[in-house]
């Protein structure tokens, strides 16, 4: 996403669709999640920029962002599973509800920050399996987590809970998964909506990661409501389920799969249905390699309309045998 800095400001009308935001440093804690109105700090949009001097020392330095920009992080594989690394922007087509769109940002993993809020489901259903999933989690977070790369880690159960705020200190995040218990119900829902409300102004890729068999029992948000969130933050959204895929389907919780599914493909994810706790492994490794490999691309609608409505996204390759899992649509601005 590109952006600009502007120093002094002046009292003039910036152009349509674009914000003015604060960026004294990103604080190690969650984002403030109250109103920008009241939020210190915040610049409102009756803002520009005067061509002068760079800011004082304690000045608060100003980037302005289009907040027009429809971004979308894409993984591209062959028909085989292989994932693609050396793809360029001409060989992508973004299509918004089948019109063509021009595609004016594209980056590849290594050029943007990682966001990702790992949900770990601590109900008292996967005890039994609770030290296993610690140890294979760690083992991710050492694979993936840049000096770049903030991780925030969020427990579920009767209640949600911030284990860990963002960071990209891996002793805390490890400390905090080490103080996982398995206890109470499954608020899940409620926990991808707090997620989702975490991620959505922060800049670079943004990802969830969901270890849970998906079953809620609990929460007030429904998995719509969670699901629209999510899509609102532009995150990513991939899940593990560990409670196994049994034989019959008389045994197995397929709402629960269903609504990990609905979640992981309408956001550009992926849902893994590992048969067994000892498959954790690789699947965490298979996760670990898409976020290494993804691509995010870049385009201003051709829709003008500011009227809220979700409008259905279709990415594609124009290298032949490849296929781009990305998320199927964004709601506009309003």
């Amino acid at each position: 996403m590109r952006s600009r800095a502007t120093w002094s400001l002046v009292a003039c009308v910036l152009p349509l669709g674009v914000v003015a935001l604060s960026t004294g440093g990103e604080r190690g804690d969650l984002p403030d999640m109250r109103p920008p109105s009241e939020v210190s700090g915040f610049i409102p949009t009756l803002a520009c920029q005067k061509d002068s001097e760079p800011p004082k020392p304690g000045q608060t330095e100003i980037v302005e962002l289009r907040a027009d920009l429809v971004t979308i992080t894409v993984t591209v594989a062959s028909p085989g599973g292989k994932l693609i690394t050396d793809l360029e922007a001409q060989d992508f087509e973004i299509l918004e509800d089948g019109v063509l769109q021009l595609i004016t940002t594209f980056s590849s993993h290594s050029e943007m920050p990682l966001s990702l809020v790992l949900i770990f489901d601590g109900s008292l259903s996967i005890k039994s399996r609770l030290t296993f999933e610690k140890d294979t989690v760690s083992r991710f977070l050492r694979a993936i987590v840049r000096s770049q790369d903030k991780v925030a880690l969020l427990s579920v159960s009767t209640d949600v809970v911030w284990q860990q705020p963002f960071t990209a200190n891996l002793s805390q995040l490890l400390s905090a998964i080490d103080r996982l218990n398995a206890e109470g119900a499954t608020a899940l829902y409620d926990a991808i909506e707090t997620a989702a409300l975490a991620l959505n102004n922060r800049m670079g890729r943004r990802v969830m990661v969901i270890l849970s068999d998906g079953r809620d029992t609990i929460s007030r948000a429904s998995l719509s409501v969670a699901l629209k969130q999510a899509q609102e933050a532009d995150a990513v959204v991939y899940a593990i389920n560990t409670s196994g895929r049994p034989a019959s389907a008389n045994v197995r919780d397929l709402a629960g799969e269903r609504a990990l599914e609905r979640l992981c493909n309408q956001t550009g994810g992926e849902v893994f249905f590992p048969d067994k706790i000892e498959e954790l492994d690789p699947v965490f490794a298979r996760l670990a390699d898409q976020l290494r490999t993804q691509y995010v691309l870049g385009f201003t609608s051709s829709n003008e309309a500011r009227d809220g409505s979700y409008r259905h996204l279709t990415v594609r390759i124009k290298r032949p045998d490849m296929f781009a899992r990305a998320r199927e649509g964004y709601y506009a601005l309003k």
